[in-house]
């Protein structure tokens, strides 16, 4: 066998059976080759797939794993004896339930064809890409809104349910039990957050509503997530805090002090009860007459009230499909995502509410 030697600079060449001409056919009018679109269309879907684990609010809503079930335990009692010298302790042992996250491939298609590249110009390309962009951002942010105000279970596979949403009452599972609260209070398989209250909402029936998470050991501040139509009614409230914008701040009593938020594209505002604070932005997806309250442990953490499933090998956020659908002259660069939302492991973690006259909670359509 001949020795070839050290690989070095002199074998970065190009083989004598490429064709350099044929490898630059495919370019926009200004030399941008296709092989470059393609790479900047990747640049482009790895940006927006980071930036998915960092919009405020949404980010912290979920957290990501690429496994399909969740396990969890559920309350069985059980309390401590008095130890005495004959006297043998009562066993007791925990409990545990668990629920199965869904997941979904999803795709986008650039729509190039050879001659429509060919007579294209980087603007033209700037402009698919920007569409992809908010395309990507869009389904993002519908999917995990409709997961968390959604009142029904989801099949998972061949399991009708498998995809139970929060303490829904015992609909999804006559199984699970919340855990007793840190002040000894217990609850029953029946526990609901799934709330209709009277419209308007008021404080008083927002505090009711935060109640149902300080129960369960979930402690302040709180996130709204309220209708951008329902502003105006919140904003009303005693409690309201307006923002503090850098460099102005109001300390007149009568108006309502401000608030110092950190970032204030975060937040509108703060409103503060006696149950706690509760930081608030309003959505232009939510209908009007609703609202979700949730406690933020910080972006992915394991007790976010959703859980991301992605597949283990393709990984998380969007990728350039190989082969021929990328190669296809009808559609010339396809994107696809493979990746779904569930509810997370602490299903207490998410009180829905929706203000009306009568009847119960109905899951809302998220825009």
């Amino acid at each position: 066998m001949a020795l070839l030697g050290f690989g070095d600079l002199k074998e970065q060449g190009v083989h004598a059976l490429w064709d350099l001409a044929e490898l630059k056919r495919l370019e926009l009018r200004d030399g941008t080759t296709f092989d470059q679109m393609l790479k900047e269309a990747q640049d482009v879907a790895n940006a927006v797939s980071s930036e998915i684990t960092r919009v405020p609010v949404y980010s912290s809503l979920f957290s990501i794993q690429d496994t399909p079930e969740l396990e969890y335990g559920s309350f069985t009692g059980g309390g401590i004896q008095e130890m005495t010298e004959y006297s043998v302790p009562d066993p007791y042992r925990g409990k545990t339930t668990g629920h199965m996250l869904p997941i979904q491939m999803f795709t986008r298609s650039l729509g190039w064809t050879f001659l429509a590249l060919e007579n294209r110009r980087r603007t033209n390309l700037e402009a698919d890409l920007m569409v992809v962009v908010d395309d990507i951002r869009q389904h993002y942010q519908k999917k995990v809104l409709q997961q968390f105000f959604r009142m029904e279970a989801k099949p998972v596979g061949a399991t009708a349910g498998a995809s139970v949403p929060f303490a829904d009452g015992g609909v999804g599972d006559v199984n699970w039990v919340p855990l007793r609260s840190p002040e000894g209070v217990e609850f029953a398989y029946t526990h609901d957050h799934y709330l209709r209250q009277a419209t308007p909402v008021t404080q008083d029936l927002l505090i009711a509503a935060v109640n149902h998470l300080k129960e369960h050991g979930h402690e302040q501040p709180y996130e709204l997530m309220a209708s951008d139509a329902d502003a105006a009614t919140y904003i009303a409230f005693a409690g309201w805090r307006a923002p503090t914008w850098q460099g102005v701040v109001y300390m007149d009593t009568t108006s309502g002090d401000r608030a110092a938020l950190v970032n204030t594209n975060e937040y509108n505002g703060y409103i503060e009860t006696e149950s706690g604070i509760v930081r608030v932005k309003f959505l232009q997806r939510i209908p009007t007459g609703y609202y979700g309250l949730f406690k933020d442990y910080g972006t992915l953490s394991g007790r976010s009230p959703l859980r991301m499933r992605i597949d283990p090998d393709k990984g998380f956020g969007w990728s350039m499909m190989p082969g021929k659908f990328v190669n296809d002259p009808l559609s010339l660069a396809v994107l696809r995502a493979e990746w779904d939302i569930g509810t997370g492991e602490d299903r207490t973690n998410g009180v829905l509410v929706k203000n009306f006259a009568s009847g119960d909670y109905i899951t809302p359509v998220i825009t």
